[in-house]
């Protein structure tokens, strides 16, 4: 017996290191998973990767930030699977290095489009199908920049800080309808995102193993067990809750 067995789930940016992780574990522990990305190819292996385990998922190829094509997908997942539970929010862009003062408007939009609208409209419409099925629970990816500070991020940091409020304002407004809603906020986690400014994952290691207290970087199956326990009935009493895996980093 899974943790998620019957529940039915749809994972955004499940073809990268994080979500597909995600989407992994929710299939090995019973659930059905659609698998939404913009890359066909990313998403493609990670549907495989669960088909070849015996779990059930399907691809989907979304970008959030176009609500028609948000419907679309959200809409096909629950006919596909009889229903729709649980929802993680994982999609995000990450902006080159800019102060306020230097990024360009194009830049800032796209990080708000990815990041926080694309959460917005997954989750608008979502909710319909959750109230239909009696239940659910959203599972926002954060980051520990949207609870301290780092230098020239400014719209990752602004969309992470406000996804927890998002989350909030889901959990109070859906409480009545057996909605929840909770945030993750990863720390540092061994993926491709993590070599965008660093030639090596060695280098990686060097400058941000020190700032983790428990003495290693993340793995992608540290957040999926943690969102495998709030999609479960484990999490009964959670919602609008942050939750932080990140190995001590914000304890420092």
């Amino acid at each position: 017996m899974g943790m998620l067995d019957g529940k039915a789930a749809l994972v955004t940016a499940a073809g990268g290191g994080i979500a597909g992780a995600i989407a992994r574990k929710f299939a090995a522990e019973g659930a059905a998973v659609c698998c939404v990305d913009v890359n066909e190819e990313t998403v493609a292996r990670t549907v495989a990767d669960i088909e070849e385990a015996g779990g059930k998922a399907i691809a989907r190829i979304c970008n959030v930030a176009d609500e028609a094509a948000v419907k679309t997908t959200v809409d096909q997942t629950a006919e596909e699977f009889g229903k729709l539970e649980v929802v993680v929010n994982a999609a995000a862009a990450s902006e080159p290095l800019h102060t306020v003062a230097n990024m360009p408007l194009e830049t800032w939009q796209e990080v708000m489009d990815v990041n926080l609208t694309g959460m917005f409209l997954v989750s608008k419409h979502a909710i319909p199908h959750m109230q239909a099925a009696g239940g659910g629970q959203f599972i926002n990816i954060s980051s520990t920049f949207g609870h301290i500070a780092w230098p020239q991020r400014p719209a990752y940091m602004a969309t992470k800080g406000a996804v927890r409020q998002l989350t909030r304002s889901i959990a109070l407004d859906f409480a009545p309808d057996n909605i929840r809603a909770n945030s993750i906020l990863p720390g540092a986690i061994e993926t491709n995102r993590l070599l965008a400014r660093t030639p090596t994952i060695e280098q990686v290691r060097a400058k941000m193993v020190p700032l983790h207290p428990i003495g290693r970087l993340g793995q992608p199956e540290d957040i999926a067990n943690a969102a495998a326990f709030l999609a479960s009935d484990q999490s009964s009493f959670m919602t609008g809750s942050d939750v932080f895996v990140d190995g001590g980093f914000t304890a420092v």
